[in-house]
C-alpha cells in the first residue's frame, strides 16, 4: 500500500474546474471501456478528446496540465468507468478456457499500466465500476491481477453498492493474489453516499471499516449543490471537521473527497448560471472546497486557487 497524506482532499476532475491548493489527489474523469466481453481486445480503454488534452503537450506548453498539477504534489489517476452501451465494464472481464482462464485478464492489466500509465505518466487508476452487470467473482480476479502489475502504482476505488465485492476473495486458483480480499487491493477508497445526511455518511464509512478497510485508505465523497444527490454544505463542514478528530489515537478516515461537474461548483446554488461573479477564480466560487479546507485544517487556510 501507497502512504497518503492525512488530511487527504480529493477531487474528481473536469478541466475546467478549480481545485483547491490543498487537494492532494486528483481523479481525472473519464476513460471507458471501448471492447465488449464478446470482442475483448485492446485498446481495451478510450479516453475523451478533452481529457486527453490534459495527459499530452500542448502547443506551446513544456508541460502537460497533469505534470503540472503533479509539480505541485498532487497524485493524478485516470478514473475508468463502464460502458452502459455495451454493458461492458470491471465485472465483465472474461474468463478464458482450461489454462488460459485468466489470459484477458492478464493482458488487460499489462495493457492498463503500459499504455495508460506509463504512456501518459499517471499515478494510477481509479475504478469506477458503473453501467455493466454485476460479477463481483471476475471483478475481484481482474483487480487481483490488475494489483499485481500495478505494484507502484494506486489503485483506488469510488465505493457504492458494492458490498458484495467486499465479501468476495480472488478465486485460489487465480495467478496473483489468491484469497487476497479488496480491502487488501486498494490504495484508497472514496464513498459516494452524497445525498446522505451526516449520520448516514458515518455510517457508510463504518461498513467499510466492517470490511477490513482502514482509516488511512478512506475518503468520504460530497457532491457540491442542493437536491437528492447532493451534500448540504452545512454537512460537508461537519462531515469535515469529524473526518480529523481523533478517535481511539486515529482519525477516523483519511479525507474528504469533492465530485462535482459543474463549470464552477457555487453555480449549484447560484441563478442564473454562468454569472460572471461566480465564474472560476473569483473569489466567490469554491463554497464546497472552502468548507472542507476550513473544516480539515481551520478557518483562514483557503487559498483561492488562480
Amino acid at each position: 500500500m501507497t502512504s497518503l497524506p492525512q488530511p487527504m482532499l480529493a477531487s474528481y476532475w473536469i478541466p475546467a474546474v478549480g481545485i483547491a491548493p490543498q487537494t492532494r489527489i486528483v481523479f481525472v474523469g473519464y476513460g471507458n471501456f471501448s471492447c465488449t466481453p464478446a470482442n475483448f481486445q485492446p485498446p481495451y480503454i478510450s479516453i475523451a478528446a478533452g481529457v486527453l488534452q490534459q495527459l499530452t503537450l500542448q502547443p506551446g506548453q513544456t508541460q502537460t496540465n497533469v505534470q503540472q498539477l503533479q509539480a505541485a504534489g498532487i497524485k493524478v489517476l485516470l478514473s475508468v468507468s463502464g460502458t452502459r452501451a455495451t454493458q461492458m465494464g470491471w465485472d465483465t472481464i472474461p474468463y478464458g478456457q482450461g489454462p488460459n482462464k485468466y489470459a484477458d485478464m492478464i493482458a488487460f492489466a499489462k495493457w492498463v499500466q503500459t499504455n495508460l500509465i506509463d504512456a501518459y505518466g499517471l499515478d494510477g487508476i481509479d475504478i469506477d465500476d458503473e453501467w455493466a452487470p454485476t460479477d463481483p467473482q471476475a471483478f475481484m480476479d481482474t483487480v487481483g491481477t490488475l494489483r499485481n502489475f500495478m505494484s507502484g502504482s494506486l489503485l483506488t476505488k469510488a465505493l457504492w453498492d458494492d458490498d458484495a465485492h467486499f465479501q468476495t476473495a480472488v478465486s485460489s486458483d487465480a495467478p496473483y493474489n489468491g484469497g487476497a480480499m479488496l480491502s487488501s487491493l486498494l490504495d484508497l477508497g472514496c464513498t459516494m453516499a452524497y445525498g446522505y445526511s451526516f449520520s448516514g455518511q458515518v455510517q457508510a464509512i463504518a461498513t467499510y471499516q466492517g470490511y477490513g478497510m482502514t482509516w488511512n485508505q478512506l475518503c468520504v465523497g460530497v457532491q457540491a449543490g442542493t437536491g437528492q444527490w447532493m451534500t448540504p454544505i452545512a454537512e460537508v463542514t461537519q462531515l469535515a471537521q469529524w473526518a480529523v478528530t481523533p478517535q481511539s489515537g486515529s482519525p477516523p478516515v483519511l479525507g474528504i473527497m469533492l465530485y462535482t461537474f459543474s463549470q464552477d461548483i457555487q453555480q449549484w446554488t447560484h441563478a442564473p448560471p454562468n454569472s460572471p461573479g461566480y465564474m472560476y477564480p473569483n473569489a466567490n466560487d469554491h463554497a464546497w472546497q472552502q468548507a472542507i479546507v476550513d473544516g480539515m485544517w481551520g478557518p483562514g487556510n483557503w487559498i483561492v486557487n488562480g
